[in-house]
């Protein structure tokens, strides 16, 4: 989920995609009882004796709600209330995972006023980890779900405590307008488009290559949404980018990045690729639909953003697809986990509820009905899942795509605790350059430096 960790993951660690992980294996404290199986069958708090009201907060679209005119649900809250009837869950849904995270950190550093169950982004995670002892240990209850490891490990303190439940993952594949790409005269079938865009050699170079190919043909219109958004997808490609294994900042000295900047800013402005839009403004989401020069061609598509699209282009718009493809082979952007604040008063119930939540079951109807993609290999291989269509994506295969995809990536990075702050000053940076245009690249790079120099 977006939108948008941790330790330091090997390669061998992040390869292991497809494998099965069960946490049963794991030594840890707690007690199994408390642990809801996928069947929805528990034992403990949230199955029988009084009656219990647990609150949970989430933002975006989860997809646990029913489904409503505007958004995608499984409608597993109900589900879950028929299966416990001595529970009543009390769901807020905040717009965006910035709204969700300041009520959050100002919760925590309160000792009061938290949800039971709090949904986190994974950009959220240093906090989550500077913070541990003010959350639930959720080893125990999580031990029959199976996770990617990468993605377990990203929750798990250096003292082997789980601190949160997966959920989703961010495999990304690129969507286009297949209309507009009609009207330059390039082909525009799934195939023909991943193809043009390096197939599975594909590289920012040749992304940005079909970029210039698109602009010239279009007459000018822009290749891709945003230059931040753009720089999230390129940046979850390094390990370590903004911070070292030992939490050292190393953002200005880091030449990988900064030629990544370079690479960027240099198609956006000088190559006139981006559409300028700030990611979730209204002149982003309107842009989806659009037929005018703020129609953007490509973008780069987390499977949790199918339903960003679909929503903002609406359902029957007709010219959006997906290509499996990826820059520099796949990249994981966003996914998120459920914790518990140990301040709450429903602790075992709230634990129930996180693993029913994140069972594979109920991944897999999470997915089918909101197209969040699965951490759990069980959901991946699931029917609706591998099998899912997107009609709004012109019938794409996607869940074929986004396994694809999820099978590709090859890097975890490494996002510390001054991670969050240092990329929100980066996306302050592209858009000055790309939004305001303020600001030069250089100028603006100069700016970022100071910015990061600041917080350090």
């Amino acid at each position: 989920m977006r939108t948008r960790t941790l330790h330091s993951m090997g390669l061998a660690a992040a390869v292991a995609l497809t494998l099965s992980f069960s946490l049963a294996g794991c030594s840890g404290g707690g007690s199994p009882s408390n642990s809801s199986s996928a069947s929805g069958t528990t034992s403990g708090s949230a199955s029988t004796g009084d009656q219990i009201t647990l609150t949970i907060g989430t933002f975006n679209n989860f997809g646990y709600d029913a489904p409503t005119a505007t958004m995608q649900g499984a409608d597993l809250y109900s589900k879950y209330m028929e299966l416990h009837p001595n529970i009543k869950i009390e769901p807020t849904v905040a717009a965006l995972s910035d709204d969700a995270r300041s009520a959050f950190t100002t919760a925590i550093g309160a000792g009061s006023g938290a949800y039971d169950i709090q949904a986190v982004d994974i950009d959220w995670m240093p906090f989550i980890m500077d913070n541990a002892d003010k959350l639930v240990d959720q080893k125990a209850s999580l031990a029959a779900n199976d996770y990617l490891p990468w993605k377990t490990q990203q929750a798990t303190t250096p003292d082997g405590k789980v601190l949160g439940g997966g959920t989703d993952i961010g495999p990304e594949g690129i969507c286009y307008r297949a209309d507009l790409l009609d009207k330059a005269g390039i082909p525009s079938d799934r195939d023909s488009v991943a193809a043009w865009l390096g197939g599975a050699n594909a590289t920012w170079d040749s992304y940005f290559a079909a970029g210039a190919e698109y602009v010239q043909k279009s007459g000018g219109m822009p290749w891709f949404d945003s230059a931040a958004a753009t720089f999230q997808g390129m940046i979850n490609q390094v390990q370590y980018s903004w911070v070292d294994a030992d939490n050292n900042i190393i953002a200005s000295t880091n030449d990988a990045t900064k030629a990544l900047y370079d690479q960027l800013t240099t198609a956006a402005s000088d190559g006139k690729q981006s559409a300028g839009l700030k990611e979730w403004s209204d002149d982003w989401n309107a842009a989806f639909k659009a037929t005018d020069n703020t129609a953007f061609a490509t973008m780069l598509c987390p499977a949790w953003i199918v339903n960003n699209i679909k929503n903002n282009a609406g359902a029957d718009f007709k010219g959006w697809d997906i290509a499996d493809v990826f820059p520099g082979g796949g990249g994981n952007w966003g996914g998120s986990f459920l914790v518990i604040p140990s301040q709450g008063k429903n602790i075992e119930a709230a634990k129930d509820l996180v693993a029913w939540l994140t069972a594979p079951e109920q991944q897999a109807a999470v997915f089918t009905a909101a197209s969040n993609f699965p951490s759990s290999p069980k959901a991946e291989a699931a029917s609706g899942v591998a099998d899912k269509v997107e009609p709004f994506l012109n019938n794409a295969p996607i869940g074929k795509i986004f396994t694809d995809r999820a099978k590709a990536v090859s890097v975890v990075p490494y996002k510390g605790s001054a991670y969050f702050d240092i990329q929100t000053k980066m996306a302050d940076a592209l858009n000055r350059v790309d939004v305001d245009k303020s600001m030069t690249p250089a100028d603006s790079y100069t700016q970022w430096l100071a910015d990061v120099k600041a917080l350090s």
